[in-house]
């Protein structure tokens, strides 16, 4: 039950990240061919900045489960694998805390912050947006907690929500004859 709910998540955020990648793509397209017409515009730019904010934040938890994070774990590898569950079990911890600091700060944001626009955008509130970045370190404490649990039970701490379109693709990929 847990693991449908999560996959759903993810699969949400997936989607979320994938059109804000779209629409940062076509504001660059406006904001290029404005350019090249010489027509003044100023909100592209601010647009493309909240979208790529957003994307960040919302996808971070995305990556956390998927092990796509980027990590430097040369050394960590190298130890026994009780000391790789151990340091996994604490960089999952050390992220839980991170994350509550970073809700901390953007409650408190959120509070100093009423009413505030986006300057070229008066209709996006910043708090829309600050908001948003808060739901994404919860779901960020959430996938750590679940991996260091994973890693404390000897379970995959990872999630890859696309398997089964990986897993048709590699069937289909090796059925096809190349003619080699």
């Amino acid at each position: 039950m847990f693991k449908k709910i999560a996959h759903g998540y993810l699969k949400i955020v997936e989607g979320i990240c994938i059109t804000l990648l779209f629409i940062i793509f076509l504001l660059m397209v406006i904001q290029v061919v404005c350019r090249l017409l010489t027509i003044g515009q100023n909100f592209t730019e601010e647009l493309a900045r909240i979208c790529f904010c957003l994307m960040i934040f919302l996808g971070a938890p995305l990556t956390l489960a998927e092990g796509a994070d980027i990590c430097v774990d040369m050394l960590v590898n190298k130890l026994p694998i009780k000391f790789q569950k151990g340091i996994n079990v604490l960089i999952n911890i050390l992220t839980c805390v991170f994350s509550v600091f970073c809700i901390k700060s953007m409650t408190v944001l959120i509070q100093t912050n009423v009413g505030v626009s986006a300057v070229a955008i008066p209709w996006i509130k910043m708090n829309w947006i600050y908001t948003a970045m808060t739901i994404g370190f919860g779901f960020l404490f959430i996938v750590a907690v679940c991996k260091a649990i994973a890693t404390l039970k000897g379970a995959p701490d990872t999630m890859d929500i696309n398997a089964e379109e990986k897993a048709l693709a590699r069937k289909k990929e090796s059925e096809m004859n190349l003619g080699i």
